[in-house]
Order: structure tokens, then C-alpha cells, then sequence
């Protein structure tokens, strides 16, 4: 099926430039042409056209930090962890519809318990379950006396090398990590345990690195985000208690990405899901939490992508913590599109509006580039080609029959 998508905006290429009046063109599961709409239509007779006025049309979204049987939306989730492999998969498959709906065509897994998000980016892959496409890490390493509700605990650099090959032969997409407690710290004069030591952190990079994959890691901030940063981890997430110090280091020596989940500690709806005893570590440390990672939203040097840490559907609001810390829109939308695909290693073809690429578009109304709060009502899903939602309950006709 071919598709001429036409709005009033279009946010296309790498740099997501707006081309007012554009258009983007589909056909099965790849994008055609992503421009002026007046160029689309001599170009495309064949095309079905859909119309959205009022709308913007941009790439399907990165959630950079999911966890597929984690759902921070519900209460007593972390503890949630303990049940088995199946009671997992039926939340799984709800969060990811759920996700999928919010616009998210992409989805990067870092922690499930039973292996269920490697067999699910395969059934999501055949069709036979609705979600984005996942890139997955299999088993989550965490140490023994360390922090991970996700992840499975090792002590000593040949359980570490065992898992991260365990994981390989299962054909996971990234090696996860877990290197610090998850509170963040509430002072700059806080101590932060590190939980792995120099060498098992750069095992796990030495094992991913000799297949080609990339690893991540848990980290807050402290010791552990030096031994990150020196044993060349990719992308170290969440970063709440990085000191100006530690982003010069990031800055200068880092050669990957920080993955921000800021409403962790930000977002006070996150509260009533949590215990009483998390709830006083994030509202103790929330303000020097925000402006540590204010400090990573204004540098303007250091490659950023943005994860919710199982918030499914509320991506947008991570967006608004990184406008509200100083980052230009364009580079938070960045973050969850074109930036997030590099990270993700799959730059060719996700996260952009070009001719070639996989054909993920969503609708938002109004500007983004304006107001990133659009995000949260997305109207219209293409993923891989397929209209996945459509809110406004019409199918595409011939081009003698334009929908608004």
C-alpha cells in the first residue's frame, strides 16, 4: 500500500527541518519522499492521500529506558519483579500496546527477568504481538550486595563474562549493568557506593565490544561513573548525581551517550506507586538531582537520549524536564528520535523522515519544536507501514478523496 501523508508541518531528515505544508510518502514498509507536498503529488498520482491539518508529521519515537514487565504507572510495582515468567508476559504485552499508542515505534529494554524480552522482540517481529520494535538486553548483572530490581546478581569477573556471553548466544541487542545504588544522591557531599569493581565493569565492555554490541550502565553518579566512563561503557544511564567535575570528564573523554529517565526523581505522580521509604529518597534529593542533570541538558557537548525507566506512555514528560533544564526542543526531540537511533545503533534505518527509511511517522497537533507537551496527544501511528492508529476513524481513499 502507498500512502501520501500531508500536513502542516513535517519534520524530516536528520535535522529534523520543518517543511511547512510537506508531505511524507510510504510505500509497504519504507518511506519514498519526505518534503513539499506539492512536489509529493506530481511525483505520486498512485498514492493514497491522508490528510492532517493542524498537525505535524515526525518520526516514530525512541523509548530509550523500558522495562517491558515493569509498570511504574501501577502501585507496588518493584516488587512485582518476583512473580513469574508468565504473570511478566501479560504485563508486557499491555505496556507495550500502550506504548506503541503513545507514538513509541521503537522500544530499548534494559531489564526483564526470564528472558521474555528477547522472546518478545521476536513475536513483535513476526506480528504476533502488537508493540514497538525492541532492542533487548536479556539478564541485567547487578552484584551481590548491589542495587537492580531487575537484575540477577554476580560476583567476580568470570560470572559477569559468563552472563554477558549467555546473553550474546541469546542475541541480545546491548549488555546491561547495574554499577550504583538508584536513590540519588541528596547532597553534593554524599558518598555513592559503587557495587562492581574496575574490572568487571570493563570485562562486560571487553566481552560486548569483541561482538559488536554496546553496553549500559546503571549509574547515578560517584566512583562507579568514573570506572564507567574509563572502561568506555556506551551509554551510562540516569546520571542524577553527576557533579560539574564528572561532566567535563563526560565531556572530553566520554565517547558514547548519557540515556536521561529524570522523572525518576522529578515527577512527583510518581510518588503514591512507590514505598513510603523510596518516596523520602527522591523528595530528599530531588532539587540537587535537578540540577545535576540540568548541568548535562545545558552543555550542549554531550550526546543525550531520553528513557521514562517503565513510565509507559508518558514519554512526553521527559521531554518537558529537558526543555525545563535547558535544552532546545530540537535537540529533546532529537534525543528521542534521530540521537536515540545512533545510540541505538540503527541510524540507517529508524529515527528520521528520509527516502530509505523505515516508515514510522506519528501525528501530534501543533508545533513541537514550539511546545513538546504536544507530544502527549498523539492522533496518528505508522509503524513499519502499517497504521496502527488513526484517530480520526477514516481510512485512506484515493487521491480523488482527501481526508481531513
Amino acid at each position: 500500500m502507498k500512502y501520501l501523508l500531508s500536513a502542516d508541518r513535517v519534520l524530516a531528515g536528520s535535522r529534523l527541518d520543518e517543511i511547512r505544508n510537506g508531505a511524507v510518502v510510504t510505500e509497504d514498509e519504507k518511506i519514498l519522499f519526505a518534503g513539499d507536498l506539492e512536489i509529493a503529488r506530481e511525483q505520486y498520482h498512485d498514492a493514497k492521500e491522508m490528510r492532517f491539518p493542524g498537525k505535524t508529521l515526525m518520526p516514530g519515537l525512541f523509548e530509550c529506558h523500558g522495562h517491558l514487565a515493569m509498570d511504574a504507572r501501577v502501585e507496588g510495582h518493584l516488587a512485582m519483579m518476583e512473580l513469574g515468567a508468565c504473570e511478566h508476559t501479560v504485563m508486557a504485552i499491555k505496556n507495550l500496546k500502550d506504548d506503541l499508542m503513545a507514538g513509541i515505534t521503537t522500544e530499548r529494554c534494559l531489564g526483564d527477568r526470564h528472558y521474555i524480552d528477547v522472546t518478545l522482540k521476536e513475536q513483535v517481529k513476526e506480528g504476533k504481538v502488537e508493540g514497538p520494535d525492541l532492542l533487548v538486553c536479556g539478564i541485567g548483572m547487578r552484584g551481590v550486595h548491589g542495587h537492580g530490581f531487575v537484575g540477577v546478581p554476580h560476583s567476580g569477573v568470570e560470572e559477569f563474562r559468563r552472563t554477558a556471553r549467555e546473553n550474546m548466544h541469546r542475541g541480545v541487542d546491548v549488555l546491561k549493568i547495574f554499577v550504583t545504588p538508584g536513590a540519588p544522591a541528596p547532597t553534593p557531599e554524599s558518598f555513592i557506593p559503587c557495587f562492581l569493581s574496575y574490572d568487571e565493569i570493563s570485562t562486560v565492555v571487553e566481552e560486548a565490544h569483541r561482538m559488536g554490541i554496546r553496553t549500559a550502565a546503571h549509574c547515578i553518579g560517584g566512583l562507579g561513573l568514573d570506572y564507567c566512563v574509563k572502561a568506555g561503557v556506551d551509554v551510562i544511564e540516569h546520571v542524577y548525581s553527576i557533579t560539574p567535575e564528572q561532566v567535563k570528564m563526560v565531556e572530553e573523554e566520554h565517547k558514547g551517550w548519557i540515556d536521561m529517565t529524570s522523572g525518576i526523581v522529578l515527577d512527583a505522580e510518581r510518588e503514591p506507586y512507590l514505598p513510603d521509604s523510596q518516596v523520602q529518597k527522591m523528595r530528599s534529593a530531588r532539587e540537587y538531582s535537578r540540577q545535576c542533570l540540568n548541568l548535562v541538558y545545558q552543555s550542549g557537548k554531550i550526546p543525550y537520549t531520553i528513557g521514562t525507566d517503565a513510565n509507559h506512555a508518558l514519554l512526553w514528560r521527559e521531554l518537558v524536564y529537558a526543555v525545563e533544564g535547558g535544552s532546545p526542543a530540537l535537540d529533546a526531540l532529537k534525543a528521542v528520535t534521530v540521537t536515540a537511533a545512533q545510540m541505538c545503533g540503527v541510524e540507517k534505518q529508524k529515527g528520521q523522515l528520509t527516502a530509505g527509511w523505515n516508515a514510522d511517522v506519528i501525528a501530534v497537533e501543533g508545533n513541537p519544536l514550539d511546545d513538546v507537551t504536544v507530544l502527549k496527544d498523539v492522533s496518528f501511528v505508522m509503524k513499519a507501514g502499517k497504521i496502527c492508529r488513526n484517530d480520526s476513524g477514516q481510512a485512506a481513499g484515493p487521491r480523488s478523496t482527501i481526508i481531513d
